[in-house]
């Protein structure tokens, strides 16, 4: 099947929601209750970084060794069973302009998949939260899926694509608010959004040359204007 839409790869926390980081307070909890520890997470990489990626800092942090990829699962599959509680906890927001550019890309035919560090689970748990799972094609995103890197997630989100369609005449955009996303959307071929709105300041992630830098996303007919012209 030859795929012509537009396909749109959106990071999570810090681009589309913000959740009052109920995923750190699951994730200490998790510890708590298996590694009976506190965590500081002042010294843990979270922003851009894949569910394992977090899990795997924190059990080195704790034991002062290397975490076996079995005490990865294992904390990621608590974390992921706690999160819905801390999601409920509290109120969290969907970034502004969000909404309404998923609309209006959804009506135009465009393809919205997520290509994010969470897993699976978590990612639909936080969309469902927001009512954003509508805009969202799942089985075609890219989770984490066990893996601590970012650049392997973008990797399966673009095979994903290749395995369905005949992609080769798509345009494909990666948007986030993190260095790594601007990165791994660049290791793919996609045009790249990066948006202020997490822990990066614009300057920051605008020395990382993405195609369209910005302090946060703009009006859904600015921003389809915008993506309309690229290439």
């Amino acid at each position: 099947m030859k795929l012509t839409m537009d396909i749109f790869f959106w990071d999570i926390d810090g681009t589309l929601i913000r959740t009052d980081k109920a995923g750190l307070y699951a994730f200490e909890q998790a510890v708590r209750e298996l590694w009976d520890s506190p965590v500081d997470f002042r010294q843990v990489h979270s922003a851009g970084m894949t569910d394992y990626s977090i899990a795997r800092q924190i059990i080195e942090r704790i034991s002062a060794r290397p975490a076996s990829h079995q005490e990865v699962k294992d904390l990621t599959r608590r974390y992921e069973e706690l999160l819905q509680e801390h999601l409920a906890q509290r109120e969290g927001k969907v970034m502004p302009s969000v909404r309404e550019i998923l609309a209006a890309l959804q009506e135009k035919g465009a393809l919205s998949l997520l290509l994010t560090g969470n897993s699976r689970k978590g990612a639909e748990m936080k969309m469902r939260k927001f009512g954003l799972e509508v805009f969202f094609d799942f089985e075609h995103s890219a989770f984490c899926e066990h893996s601590p890197n970012r650049d392997d997630v973008a990797t399966r989100a673009l095979q994903k694509i290749l395995n369905r369609f005949e992609a080769g005449s798509s345009r494909l955009f990666v948007i986030g608010d993190t260095p790594n996303d601007i990165r791994c959307g660049k290791m793919i071929g996609a045009y790249t959004i990066s948006v202020a709105t997490g822990t990066f300041s614009e300057p920051e992630l605008a020395s990382h040359e993405p195609w369209w830098s910005l302090p946060h996303l703009p009006p859904a007919p600015l921003f389809i204007e915008k993506v309309a012209a690229a290439g």
